[in-house]
């Protein structure tokens, strides 16, 4: 995206790990909300129409219980939505630059589809709350002596106004749906650094079987979130049971352990068939392990979900609850570790296009970067401890610098970080340096070697 990278500064190596970190809270904060409100809409909009089929009041009366649990204040849209959004979408801008990739254009569009099903999903709501005025106002004036226009019109608004409810919750699932999958196959893509630089990057989000396999399971995931807050909001102990009969309480209770039942006994399946049909170059052990936790967890909150049919209880419901943020939190760490893991290549490239900024930073306003001289520092700190060919206080370059042939960077990190390694020489104490400092005096010291060889 042309406009984003115009916003895009290049950042030090430190910049990036922090943006990192921002990243994955961000990934923290708004992937559970966004599985709750599209878990939510899809339950209410199925109960919604068999309710309308069957004509059955308890189907009608918890469609709009289901939709008024996520919706309850705009402001948690803002905040746990939109804003996440923006700031997954510009630190994947900062983190995937030069990377030729079309992961923010995905998030762009998510945002913008993730807007239009708020909207839809707002409509939805209040579309409910119109339609219980409406036939208020109907039973109201059933006996009363009004006109049969007065009586047309408002049946004209109930007309309506079922319409307007049958359609908003309809386009509200779709652009959700269609939210989830953009945003999910964004973050897939920036795991898989195979993938980027295509020619038609846009479809690599689209036509990706490990974005489809995500998407499955993030909904049957959608699905098992919305149940246990439904149980943990109408069976809390604090809950006022004295609003609701206990015919609709059962009728709740009944079909939020069974959903959230097979949905958690489902999700394992499906999160195999991501880690499975994911490329191979972004898995690592760390990722395997974290599977297995989730797995575990996952088996823990169907076995609470067993009991509490059994028992025909919600007593463990803010248990399960806690246990799916957790198993969020698995997942999110899950996903930052295949990034890590695809990334590690990339960062090097952005940190010498940082290096390169700054110097042409400093060299614009006078202050160009001064030559950092390996033999300067050689003779200033080294050459009080080492010899080329005899024996000081450490050991000679000549023994020591052989295994560092072709591994300068790991001759850097032994001088920024040195460690006891011969028993016959004392531990080289930590010199300070800068990193710059310490390749210039690494890459000093191999040539002065490899020339007197």
């Amino acid at each position: 995206m042309e406009f984003l990278d115009k916003l895009v500064l290049p950042q030090s190596e430190h910049h990036l790990h922090l943006l990192e970190y921002i990243l994955m809270l961000t990934l923290i904060l708004f992937l559970p909300y966004l599985s709750a409100l599209t878990g939510s809409t899809l339950l209410s909009v199925w109960f919604n129409k068999k309710g309308r089929r069957s004509g059955d009041a308890k189907y009608l009366r918890f469609s709009k219980s289901l939709i008024d649990l996520v919706t309850f204040n705009k402001s948690i849209t803002f905040g746990l939505g939109i804003i996440p959004i923006l700031s997954a979408m510009f630190c994947y801008a900062q983190l995937l630059h030069l990377g030729e990739t079309s992961v923010s254009l995905s998030l762009l569009f998510s945002l913008i589809t993730f807007i239009i099903s708020v909207i839809a999903v707002y409509a939805y709501k209040h579309s409910f709350h119109l339609q219980d005025l409406l036939s208020l106002l109907k039973n109201e004036n059933k006996d009363e002596n009004i006109d049969e226009s007065t009586k047309s019109e408002i049946d004209n608004y109930r007309w309506k106004n079922a319409n307007l409810n049958k359609r908003s919750g309809l386009y509200g699932i779709i652009f959700l749906f269609i939210t989830a999958y953009l945003f999910i196959g964004a973050m897939e893509l920036a795991s898989e650094s195979n993938r980027w630089g295509s020619d038609y990057p846009f479809l690599n989000i689209i036509f990706s079987l490990s974005t489809f396999t995500y998407f499955l399971y993030f909904i049957l995931l959608s699905i098992a979130v919305t149940s246990a807050i439904v149980l943990y909001t109408f069976f809390r102990p604090n809950a006022d049971h004295n609003i609701f009969d206990q015919d609709y309480l059962g009728f709740v209770k009944n079909y939020a352990l069974k959903s959230g039942l097979i949905s958690t006994i489902t999700l394992p399946l499906f999160i195999l068939l991501n880690i499975i049909s994911t490329d191979g170059n972004s898995l690592s052990f760390g990722i395997y392990l974290i599977a297995v936790l989730a797995f575990l967890l996952l088996m823990l909150i169907s076995i609470f979900y067993y009991i509490m049919i059994k028992e025909s209880s919600a007593k463990y419901s803010s248990s399960v609850v806690f246990m799916l943020l957790i198993f969020f939190s698995f997942m999110v760490i899950k996903d930052h570790s295949a990034f890590n893991t695809s990334y590690s290549q990339h960062i090097n490239v952005l940190a010498k296009e940082y290096t390169k900024y700054e110097t042409e930073f400093k060299s614009q306003f006078g202050g160009a970067a001064v030559e950092i001289s390996g033999a300067d520092i050689y003779n200033g700190r080294c050459i009080a401890c080492h010899q080329f060919d005899r024996k000081v206080v450490g050991p000679p370059y000549n023994e020591t610098l052989p295994k560092y042939e072709g591994k300068i960077e790991d001759l850097v990190k032994y001088i920024l970080n040195p460690k006891k390694i011969n028993p016959e020489y004392p531990a080289m104490p930590n010199q300070g340096l800068k990193p710059s400092e310490a390749k210039a005096v690494a890459e000093y010291i191999m040539q002065t070697y490899q020339s007197g060889k």
